[in-house]
């Protein structure tokens, strides 16, 4: 599905709000975020840092800057509008299907997961 400007906008909307959120939280002194994403309070401030020069970079006249930060908005796992997950389809409609849906496995377990694909990739 191709991304429309009306997409993007709603993918920054969000990454906007994640941002504070997690911003919010480093302030506060709450661990809850941290915990979830497994960071130190260093690395979440380092990647707000690097946020924001990415979002300054994009704010330039420079058609490849501002692609550069649309294409890390697009990376976040976020759907364009036509875009539907298995989970916005009725039940009676999905006729078995939804016992094949993929999803990312959580943070705490990606690493094994990663490493079990990496093992069974040779057979």
């Amino acid at each position: 599905m191709e991304w429309t400007d009306a997409d993007v906008s709603h993918a920054r909307n969000a990454a906007d709000l994640a941002i504070e959120h997690l911003r919010d939280s480093l302030a506060s002194g709450r661990t809850d975020v941290l915990d979830s994403l497994g960071w130190t309070p260093e690395q979440a401030r380092a990647f707000l840092s690097r946020w924001e020069e990415m979002r300054r970079r994009a704010e330039s006249p420079d058609p490849r800057r501002r692609a550069d930060f649309e294409q890390a908005l697009r990376s976040l796992g976020l759907r364009a509008d036509g875009s539907r997950s298995s989970r916005d389809v009725p039940a009676d409609v999905k006729g078995g299907q939804a016992e094949g849906r993929r999803s990312r496995p959580p943070a705490s377990y990606r690493e094994q997961f990663e490493a079990y694909l990496r093992g069974t990739a040779g057979e």
